[in-house]
């Protein structure tokens, strides 16, 4: 049984914050004596439905400092890490959203479960399907993934031999050309000994053509009385 004076007809005021209007409740017609009709109860509702409403109104606009953290160590409003905003003010965005697309997710819940089972089983198998399928491609992309490792790191041998052999061939090159300029220098030496010898020849057949005419006037001058 619930009892409220009803000698009192003036409004009841609810305490709120500051620069606000006062919430005043009406308080008549809420006297339910023993075995009042359920009219006045029912009037009692509305009104605890009422009070209830404005407050949770005033509470979402003007969240206490419990609410805002400032009795806490921390002595900041709660901040939600998504969006960046205090609490007190995206909760009840997203309420209303949940209530403005009420119908909508309604439409939806009604379309799932309107789906038959068959269906569903049919759809379960198919993802299920799409799942292995996809776990085997996977399986199949890591093996794929090793064996380019695999031909990565064997072109990389390949690269570091060509790299060696091209070191090999240089140094191959510096050494025919160190043994192309001494074969060269050989045959500058070669060619000038040749000519040396030649002009020794010709000197020694000229020192045997003097000698012979040499020999050939003693012999004429012997042979004079």
């Amino acid at each position: 049984m619930v009892t409220v004076s009803a000698a009192k007809e003036q409004a009841i005021p609810v305490p709120t914050p500051s620069a606000e209007p006062s919430v005043v409740l009406d308080a008549e017609k809420i006297t339910t004596p023993h075995g009042a009709p359920e009219k006045e109860i029912g009037s009692l509702t509305t009104f605890m439905k009422r009070f209830y409403v404005k407050m949770s109104k005033i509470s979402r606009r003007y969240p206490t400092n419990k609410e805002l953290g400032e009795g806490s160590s921390v002595a900041a409003s709660k901040i939600l890490p998504v969006t960046g905003e205090p609490i007190h003010r995206t909760i009840p965005l997203l309420a209303a959203r949940l209530v403005r697309h009420e119908d909508r997710l309604d439409a939806i819940a009604t379309l799932v479960n309107n789906i038959p089972n068959e269906q569903v089983e049919v759809m379960s198998a198919e993802i299920e399907q799409l799942v292995m399928e996809h776990l085997e491609m996977g399986a199949m992309m890591q093996q794929l993934n090793t064996q380019f490792g695999e031909a990565m790191e064997f072109i990389g041998l390949l690269c570091s031999a060509n790299t060696i052999n091209r070191d090999i061939m240089y140094d191959i090159d510096q050494a025919l050309d160190t043994t192309r300029a001494q074969v060269m220098s050989l045959r500058r030496a070669q060619q000038e000994a040749q000519a040396r010898e030649r002009d020794r020849d010709q000197i020694i057949e000229t020192m045997a053509a003097k000698i012979q005419e040499l020999e050939r006037r003693l012999d004429d001058n012997q042979r004079k009385p």
